[in-house]
């Protein structure tokens, strides 16, 4: 019965230590500035895997992003693969050199994020749709700008500690007409 609790006590410890923070990318390149990146018009393309790794929805959001007083708004249209749009807007505030707070109508509380060098990651949690009703879930959310422009973003989604899936997203700037024509 000892070395069966030393041996869960071990994994969990290990585990424990392999956490990332978003200090760990802070001289990673290209360097991310949240605002910068979203203002304007950014597409993403997007799946969400149960914790069994079976594809349970795809997706594409198109966003458009302004910036007024401080305030990042995000405009988030989802069109998924069954046909099901839904609409979701953002509003986020850079609170310190490498924090950020964000609310949404099914966030529940403020979102927090951190940022150093090209990673960002988002903790919340939210009241999900879910068939007929809602779950309460949380999201431990990380974004990586690569070259190019293009985002990488996984979240893992928890209800009660316990995970129940990951959604993964990229993200790449829209060209505006200027830049279409050029």
């Amino acid at each position: 019965m000892l070395r069966h609790g030393l041996a869960f006590f071990l994994i969990f410890f290990v585990a424990g230590c392999g956490s990332m923070k978003p200090q760990d990318f802070a001289q990673k390149h290209p360097k991310l500035d949240v605002f910068d990146y979203f203002a304007g018009e950014t597409r993403a393309w997007g799946i969400f895997e149960d914790r069994f790794g079976t594809l349970r929805r795809q997706f594409t959001v198109d966003i458009t992003g302004t910036i007024e007083d401080g305030v990042l708004t995000l405009e988030e249209d989802f069109v998924y693969d069954d046909g099901e749009e839904e609409r979701r807007v953002w509003k986020i505030r850079k609170t310190g050199d490498h924090w950020y707070e964000g609310e949404a109508g099914d966030v529940v509380g403020i979102a927090r994020g951190e940022q150093y060098g090209n990673a960002l990651n988002w903790t919340y949690d939210m009241d999900l749709k879910v068939g007929d009703g809602t779950w309460r879930v949380s999201f431990d959310d990380w974004m990586f700008l690569q070259a190019d422009g293009v985002m990488v973003n996984r979240a893992r989604v928890r209800k009660w500690g316990v995970e129940i899936g990951e959604v993964t997203l990229f993200f790449a700037k829209t060209p505006t007409v200027a830049q279409a024509a050029e």
